[in-house]
């Protein structure tokens, strides 16, 4: 049986724990099906079978132990108690790798989607599965009885599609890559030239310039293959499933348009076409915006949408429209993140989060506005004593809307008044461990702590939209006015907690990967409020044209940062250490990827040159989210002790740890202006 080489990927049909408070290894093997940021919304992550009675999609866990993950095809009989059914199993995850500055791949981090697609017969099922370091076509038997490889490509196979009767597969691959990287060889013998190419956070080798897919077309019963017609690959050339785009029966379309205004993000229209009528529903009517999905309802009588609305966005609401029947009504309101739905009979399957339940299947029945749970991956989570979460709305000093959630201390005492930790910057959905997933949430508060999770807003929730993305970004960053407006939102809400009776304000800690990371080296420079600090994926030195290269310097470039020739103290004197570092306020651990940490070392390092508390510790063979099991365990461990060390002066119980407080210790024995010097 498949789960014999993966045990534990599924659930037990009485899966239980032991009576117990969350800890980072409950955290690290969580079963997950995606990503956690939602990933390509081309690529489904769940798909019904030909006759809609099943679902397949894909599962995966974290093995820290082994420092590998189990990966897993799964179909879901869509009976109320159901049980799933595991159909191939393997040890290797697809990576997402984008072909972002005209390279190849940009390496992210995350697993990519993958979409299972059914055979006609609804018997089989074809997939991406990644196996002895080669990504290629397979198809398992939808019971369970057995998966083959159907592809042979020299290099991975990006993508593919069932041709229109189900007999063949057309895929495309990049042959191209391996020349490529031959080429690469031969121009080491007389030296890499420096150029677009050239990305030195990650090495001096040059990234691989993007190159052209080819498309292949295999006979799935014979295995023969060829090079596919330019008649054959317009299915993948074209047919896309663009969740702002949905087809629906008897030739019924219809599309997310936007509106021709010069402003961005623009407004946006939502047409409709039944045979030859077509019907528009305006931006006054529909309000769209950009992560707006549209589908069809099972029967393709009506249209689904949805949109962000409530308080600063925070909400999704799902509405109907009955094109040149009816205005379009609001069907379902939630806080909670759906992240991805689609049509059924009842109204719509979706994967959901809440704040404290991991991403599970619900049923939407959306004439009575009730969620009802279909499948829930982990079980044995809900028993876990966590703290309650309280979702919270403000305003920021300069009065635009903001929202967070509090998460109460495990066992919470009113009238005690506790650590906090702000964690950043999304907090839609299950509250694991912020964005980049580096600072378990729910541990802190079983170690006595309140967490503030942070969500971030868009540039245009705070800024305003602009004539294009650039400029949008450029006014974000001007000034620093858009940094300005989230240190005031996160200020503002600490104050309210404390005059709430809720938190010390001796004791405040925060924490950023990427955009959080910014936040943080703002707030070490501008606030006085924060008394530790924990960071991941960012640099924003004087120096970062250079480490980053000519290519994603340019990106920054045109969003507002000024070049390495520039010497722009003014700007740099906002956000840098290297030029000041003693002006940094609280003692900060930078927990890096190999792959970005030279765009902090120069931070870490001027920080530890006048004394101030400063950490580095850098993970082999990781990007800008780190994926590999046991790094992830050490990174929520360390933050845990690094927060408790600073906020607390509670050292770590675990031995591997006490060598790291003690090094702590002299940091804070030696530093000039400590906590106990500072005058908030």
């Amino acid at each position: 049986m498949a789960g014999d080489l993966c045990p534990g990927l599924l659930p037990t049909k009485n899966a239980e724990l032991k009576p117990s408070v969350v800890t980072p290894d409950h955290l690290i093997r969580l079963r997950d099906v995606g990503q956690a940021y939602g990933g390509d919304p081309a690529r489904k992550l769940f798909t019904f079978s030909p006759n809609r009675t099943s679902i397949a999609f894909q599962i995966h866990r974290a093995d820290p132990d082994t420092n590998s993950y189990c990966v897993g095809l799964v179909v879901l009989p869509l009976q109320l108690g159901a049980l799933p059914i595991l159909i191939d199993v393997g040890r290797e995850l697809i990576m997402d790798q984008p072909a972002w500055y005209g390279w190849s791949a940009f390496h992210i981090g995350t697993p990519a989607t993958v979409t299972p697609r059914w055979l006609p017969n609804g018997q089989k099922i074809a997939y991406l599965k990644r196996s002895n370091a080669s990504t290629q076509v397979w198809i398992a038997n939808a019971n369970g009885a057995g998966a083959v490889q159907i592809t042979n490509a020299p290099t991975d196979v990006d993508d593919f599609r069932l041709s229109s009767d189900g007999s063949s597969i057309v895929y495309a691959t990049r042959p191209g890559i391996l020349d490529q990287e031959r080429q690469i060889d031969r121009e080491s013998l007389s030296g890499w030239h420096y150029d677009e190419r050239a990305f030195p956070v990650r090495g001096p080798r040059p990234q691989i310039p993007a190159t052209t897919p080819r498309y292949m077309i295999v006979d799935i019963e014979s295995r023969t293959e060829r090079e596919a017609s330019e008649v054959e690959s317009q299915i993948l050339r074209l047919v896309g499933e663009d969740p702002r785009r949905a087809i629906g029966s008897q030739g019924r379309s219809a599309a997310i348009e936007a509106e021709d205004t010069p402003i961005y993000p623009p407004d946006y229209r939502l047409e409709a076409a039944i045979g030859a009528q077509r019907f528009v529903c305006p931006p006054s009517h529909c309000k769209l915006d950009r992560t707006s999905m549209i589908s069809w309802t099972a029967d393709g009588t009506r249209l689904i949408y949805t949109r962000r609305e409530g308080w600063a966005n925070s909400l999704t609401g799902i509405y109907v429209w009955k094109p040149g029947k009816a205005p379009p009504f609001r069907a379902y309101i939630t806080s909670d993140a759906l992240i991805e739905c689609q049509p059924n009979a009842l109204g719509l399957l979706c994967l959901r989060e809440r704040s404290r339940e991991p991403r599970h299947f619900v049923q939407l029945n959306l004439q009575n506005g009730k969620a009802q749970k279909l499948f829930d991956p982990n079980p044995e989570f809900g028993q876990l004593l966590m703290g309650r979460v309280e979702r919270l709305n403000w305003r920021n000093e300069a009065g635009l809307p903001w929202y967070g959630d509090l998460v109460y201390p495990t066992g919470y005492q009113p009238g005690h008044r506790y650590p906090i930790v702000v964690v950043q910057y999304r907090t839609k959905g299950f509250l694991r461990g912020g964005t980049g997933d580096e600072v378990p949430v729910q541990t802190l508060a079983a170690n006595g702590y309140f967490v503030l999770s942070v969500d971030n807003l868009t540039y245009e929730d705070i800024i305003g939209r602009q004539k294009n993305a650039e400029e949008r970004t450029a006014a974000f960053n001007r000034n620093f006015v858009g940094r300005r407006h989230i240190l005031s939102a996160i200020e503002t809400m600490l104050r309210n907690l404390d005059e709430r009776g809720l938190i010390s304000m001796e004791k405040v800690g925060i924490s950023g990967l990427s955009d959080g990371c910014t936040t943080t080296k703002f707030a070490a420079l501008n606030s006085k409020m924060f008394a530790a600090g924990s960071v991941s994926g960012c640099g924003l030195e004087p120096d970062q044209d250079a480490v980053l290269g000519p290519m994603i310097a340019k990106t920054y470039h045109e969003s507002g940062w000024p070049k390495l020739a520039d010497n722009n103290t003014k700007l740099w004197s906002n956000i840098a250490f290297i030029p000041q570092p003693r002006r940094v306020g609280f003692p900060i651990l930078f927990q890096a990827a190999d792959n970005e940490y030279l765009a902090m070392v120069g931070s870490h390092t001027a920080l530890r040159q006048v004394g101030t508390p400063s950490d580095l510790f850098v993970f082999p063979g990781e990007d800008h989210i780190k994926s590999q099991p046991a790094h992830r365990l050490s990174i929520y461990r360390r933050n845990l002790a690094w927060f408790d060390f600073w906020l607390e002066k509670r050292l770590p119980t675990r031995p591997a740890q006490k060598e790291e407080a003690a090094r702590w210790q002299r940091m804070r024995e030696e530093w000039q202006g400590g906590p106990e010097a500072r005058v908030r």
